[in-house]
């Protein structure tokens, strides 16, 4: 497996551990966002590994400040780089990709925060 698809694959759980985190004190004990800072700094740290990764593996030589970019606003800087880096075809399929990937993040973590809700009610 690629070292991309690694990161992919561990942000995908760091999403879910934290909403299983935020869902149990929120209903247990009325606090919010738990998470928020360490999961943002460390979502952050996933996307410019990714971004890295992703231009090594297709042989890119010259990434400049994409993983920077990807790091800080991260649907834009995804967009940006696939388009500018891989052309409209591709870079389509890098956005369809990163879009499914959302829908699966928010489809997971609201059925976690429903379970939890549905334990505490």
């Amino acid at each position: 497996m690629k070292k991309s698809n690694k990161i992919i694959i561990l942000a995908l759980f760091s999403y879910l551990i934290a909403a299983l985190i935020d869902s149990y004190f929120f209903y247990a004990q009325g606090k919010e966002s738990i998470t928020f800072l360490p999961h943002t700094l460390f979502i952050s740290f996933c996307c410019f590994a990714w971004c890295r990764y992703h231009g090594a593996e297709n042989s890119i030589t010259h990434l400049g400040y994409f993983p920077l970019f990807c790091a800080l606003i991260g649907f834009i800087g995804i967009p940006a780089y696939g388009y500018s880096k891989f052309g409209f075809k591709r870079g389509s399929k890098i956005l369809a990709g990163f879009l499914a990937y959302l829908v699966i993040i928010v489809m997971l973590t609201g059925a976690i925060d429903l379970s939890v809700g549905a334990l505490y009610s």
